[in-house]
């Protein structure tokens, strides 16, 4: 039966790669939510993060990216400033390569792969050549006929339900102002894809409605709407310019390279885009249970983006 889940969750695997494959191909065709997985280590269950075997949080997270037929593997709303794909590098001393997060545009960031096999899944780089390798508490690739450490793919059900971006005081964002959180709102659920300008491109997270209302045709991304120091956040055409390179790191969620944060209007709600130094509004991404209950990672993920805010407050 363990055999039997693992092929079912590497099958889903490979749909949303060639899914996400369509739209890296056309800019303006519709995104469809990226498989979101984690990685573990079923020994001690620690998962593969950016920085190497870690607790299965938010950052060990991962979606996949594909371009032209090569795949990456993406920090699912997670990624660096300067880097957003897993990738490979050469350490004096290591046998084979160390695993770190890179650019997209690298060579290795654009040849993974993951390959299910009879203890688990096998993870692979460089077309096949080389195996991901747990090594104490760092990642690390070596020719695969010396063996690999098999992990398990560990699905959420981001892709099948969506999730909220929420505060820390009960409140949603819904694209234009923060609301009430209400699971029933199908308004307030949002998905995530990955997606490639071009096969050596830098890869880029765009934020998407994730339940289309028969009131509203046409797919809405979230759009910064221009380059002033100081604008709004609006819904607006997938291929935008301004619908590129999202990310929600320690509370923060901000548009192009992490320049600019969404904050509230304590005044009326609505939403704007600032500077970072400026202040932003900490938030999370956030799921719930099929009792309407925030899940239990939400509620640490939402504790840790207030105490995150609170010690840059005092600092």
């Amino acid at each position: 039966r363990e055999q039997a889940m693992t092929r079912q969750r590497a099958m889903r695997l490979a749909l949303a790669a060639a899914l996400a494959a369509t739209a890296a191909s056309k800019p303006t065709a519709e995104l469809t939510p990226s498989v979101v997985f984690h990685l573990q280590d079923p020994v001690d269950g620690l998962c593969l993060g950016p920085h190497g075997f870690a607790p299965c949080d938010t950052s060990a997270l991962w979606i996949v990216g594909l371009a032209k037929g090569r795949q990456s593997l993406v920090p699912f709303l997670h990624p660096t400033l300067e880097a957003s794909c897993l990738d490979t590098a050469r350490v004096s001393g290591w046998f084979g390569a160390r695993v770190r997060l890179g650019s997209c545009k690298a060579k290795n960031s654009l040849s993974w792969n993951i390959k299910t096999m009879p203890g688990g899944a096998m993870v692979t780089a460089e077309g096949g050549k080389q195996c991901v390798m747990r090594q104490w508490n760092f990642a690390a690739t070596q020719p695969c006929e010396f063996g690999y450490t098999a992990l398990k793919v560990v699905e959420t059900t981001i892709h099948d339900r969506g999730f909220l971006l929420a505060t820390g005081d009960g409140t949603c964002f819904d694209g234009a102002r923060f609301k009430l959180c209400d699971p029933k709102d199908p308004k307030l659920y949002w998905g995530a894809a990955v997606r490639f300008d071009s096969p050596r491109a830098e890869g880029y997270v765009s934020l998407f409605k994730f339940i289309q209302l028969r009131t509203d045709p046409g797919q809405k991304c979230l759009v910064r709407e221009s380059s002033k120091r100081v604008s709004r956040p609006v819904l607006g055409d997938c291929a935008h310019s301004g619908a590129k390179q999202w990310s929600l790191v320690d509370g923060q969620l901000s548009h192009d390279k992490g320049k600019s944060c969404l904050a509230r209007d304590e005044k009326t709600g609505l939403a704007k885009l600032q500077p970072c130094k400026d202040g932003y509004t900490p938030m999370s991404w956030t799921m719930f249970d099929d009792r309407g209950y925030f899940d239990e990672s939400s509620r640490r993920s939402a504790r840790l983006a207030q105490e995150l805010a609170g010690a840059r407050a005092r600092f």
